[in-house]
């Protein structure tokens, strides 16, 4: 998965370094005290990117970690050292950053319908648990509700680490022209069932705004607008644009999407795959859909979200809220080595 989702997104191969960016500046522009933890994220992987700056503590983002930055880390006072996802180099950075002294911690961001299927998460998730039994990792956290469970019941530590809230930018919607405008915006593999939720963008009349458009040739009966990969700024801003977006994957852990879309007043149907609005039925039955191979009942539930857009919105928000309550604790819960 890790190549074609470099691919997919023209990101640099797994041989070509690239440049380390850090949401602090330069390491002698901050003071110690601010830079105690640090997460480390690939700057491409779109919703654990997101995630990781909700979280709040610094992050540094790089598509393939360097041993070299331990030592950086090490340097500047670097206690603790959070690493999302498997970004290359992952396992000689754990294991070299180890040795040094930090507290280095990994949170996974895959479901288990992935293990197995995409290549390379499985192996990231066993090379983190073995690390864990061999010390060189303190802490391994699972973002998707269940599997920490799991792990702990084979005899693993493992955490909950439930996202928190992004950070939203200033949205400038986008005039997208008349008519129902329906965004479908994912990555066309797999499990994010981008063919099936465009089909059910036809059944409800209205105009389909994608990253990308499968290559599905019937698809040019519909009407489609493709917009690309953009700058997180822009993919929030244009998401907040339409009327209503799908989000009916087949496999999640804690989806941001869905969330950025509620922060900004647009309801988005979402697939019952994570623990979006789990804890109160009014809304989960509103807001999500069990049937995800099924475009007219996507579209059934399309509609009806969007006639009671304002209440599902309002209710929404304040899940967000509760919820990221929730997630903070849990995370301080996960850090506190």
């Amino acid at each position: 998965m890790l190549e074609r989702t470099k691919q997919r997104l023209g990101g640099a191969s797994r041989d070509v370094p690239a440049s380390v960016h850090r949401s602090f500046g330069a390491w002698n522009t901050v003071d110690p005290n601010d830079v105690v933890t640090v997460q480390v994220c690939h700057p491409q992987w779109r919703g654990v990117r997101t995630s990781a700056y909700a979280f709040g503590d610094p992050v540094i983002e790089t598509s393939h970690l360097e041993t070299d930055l331990a030592d950086e880390m090490r340097k500047a006072g670097v206690r603790t050292v959070i690493i999302h996802a498997s970004p290359p180099g992952s396992k000689a950075f754990i294991r070299y950053a180890s040795a040094l002294g930090l507290s280095v911690m990994q949170v996974i961001h895959s479901s288990m319908a992935q293990h197995g299927t995409d290549a390379g998460e499985a192996e990231a998730v066993s090379d983190a648990l073995a690390m864990q039994a061999a010390g060189d990792l303190t802490r391994v956290g699972f973002v998707k509700i269940g599997v920490a469970e799991v792990f702990q019941h084979l005899g693993y530590q493992a955490f909950h680490v439930p996202n928190r809230t992004p950070q939203m930018p200033d949205i400038t919607t986008i005039p997208l022209g008349n008519g129902l405008n329906i965004g479908v915006f994912h990555d066309p593999y797999w499990r994010k069932n981008v063919t099936t939720q465009l089909g059910a963008a036809a059944l409800m009349g209205g105009t389909a705004h994608v990253m990308s458009t499968p290559d599905v040739a019937y698809l040019s009966h519909m009407s489609i607008v493709e917009h690309g990969t953009l700058p997180w700024e822009h993919f929030v801003s244009l998401q907040a644009s339409v009327d209503i977006n799908l989000y009916v994957t087949l496999a999640e852990s804690h989806p941001m999407s869905p969330i950025e879309s509620y922060l900004t007043g647009v309801p988005c149907l979402v697939s019952r795959t994570s623990d979006l609005f789990l804890d109160d039925d009014e809304l989960r039955e509103l807001t999500t859909i069990a049937e995800l191979d099924d475009p007219s009942a996507i579209a059934r539930s399309g509609e009806r979200l969007l006639a009671s857009a304002p209440l599902a919105t309002e209710r929404a928000n304040a899940w967000i809220v509760r919820q990221d309550r929730i997630a903070q604790q849990a995370w301080s819960a996960f850090t506190s080595a």
